[in-house]
């Protein structure tokens, strides 16, 4: 049994721990972060990231350093960061991979491994077509898969976005899937190649990935899965606007390590807040065919929990 004197001193050995971890917080960032970006330079995944990175420095306090750590579909980067101490000096740039490796089986953890910090942007994923097929709407398509079953190809990455967006679009529009030939192919890049050289006739395409090729005449857009039409494309419609309940984005945001203390959380949060709260930050971030939507550490931890339920239900059939 503890004597007074060693209750004593048990608890100014925890008063003067508390008070190291606050001066710790209050002090936080004593020097620069990084935030992993899981894949290769280049991409609008790695550019939004620097982009927003870079603006929030200035209300952060020190330098947020890019590092790229590509492999096994993000999740090589996403257990480097995981595996770091709960510092708040390791961030991770963590979208929906989160949900499709770990429910594809390529992962054995999932957003719950971390602490989620804030939404930044949503992109949304659009219907593309390549030329020369004989229809020009969505409704086209779908009459055309029905009276040409298995003559149409549809490509995407195995476990991944594009397996949530087909599946759900296709259910939601009371479509068989089996009336389309899958092609499976890794990287929305190399699909969009593929559409190109006339290999595939359908994927999921963004506005990066693909307006350029619908200005030259090569691909076409047939649905947006937005609320609204997007100023990059307005002449597509969405799909709600073609009667079909469907609006699916990938979803960029920060992440940090399990057990990093609130405080550090809501420091980090109101450095990206700031960035997105800059005029010419926005304008970068749309340039690339995404919105800017934030959404702090509370607000996003809901978002990730229904998301999950979407993406569960989707990857269990």
């Amino acid at each position: 049994m503890f004597s007074l004197r060693q209750a004593a001193a048990a608890l100014l050995t925890a008063l003067s721990l508390s008070s190291l971890v606050c001066a710790a917080e209050a002090a936080y960032p004593e020097h620069e972060a990084k935030v992993v970006i899981p894949f290769k330079p280049g991409g609008a995944t790695d550019i939004i990231y620097r982009v927003t990175s870079s603006a929030a420095e200035g209300t952060f306090g020190a330098s947020i350093v890019p590092v790229n750590m590509g492999g096994a579909g993000g999740v090589k980067g996403a257990r480097f960061v995981k595996d770091a101490p709960a510092d708040g000096y390791t961030l991770l740039a963590g979208h929906d991979f989160l949900f499709t490796t770990y429910y594809g089986g390529l992962s054995k953890f999932t957003y719950q491994a971390f602490e989620p910090v804030c939404l930044l942007t949503q992109t949304p994923n659009i219907l593309t077509v390549r030329e020369g097929l004989p229809f020009s709407d969505f409704r086209g398509m779908v009459e055309y898969a029905k009276q040409n079953p298995g003559k149409l190809s549809i490509t995407y990455s195995p476990a991944s976005t594009g397996t949530l967006f087909f599946e759900e679009l296709f259910r939601r529009a009371g479509v068989d899937k089996k009336l389309f030939r899958v092609v499976t192919i890794n990287g929305t890049g190399p699909q969009i190649r593929a559409l190109l050289g006339g290999h595939v006739d359908i994927a999921m395409g963004n506005v990066p990935s693909a307006l350029e090729y619908v200005k030259d005449g090569k691909l076409k857009l047939l649905g947006v899965s937005a609320d609204k039409r997007l100023d990059a494309c307005p002449d597509v419609p969405t799909f709600r606007e073609l009667g079909v309940d469907f609006s699916y984005a990938n979803n960029r945001g920060i992440f940090v390590v399990k057990g990093t203390s609130p405080a550090v959380v809501e420091k980090i949060a109101a450095a990206y807040k700031a960035s997105l709260d800059n005029p010419e930050t926005v304008k970068k971030i749309e340039n690339l065919g995404s919105m800017a939507v934030y959404m702090g550490p509370a607000e996003f931890k809901k978002f990730l929990d229904d998301q999950d339920v979407m993406y569960k239900a989707t990857f269990a059939k």
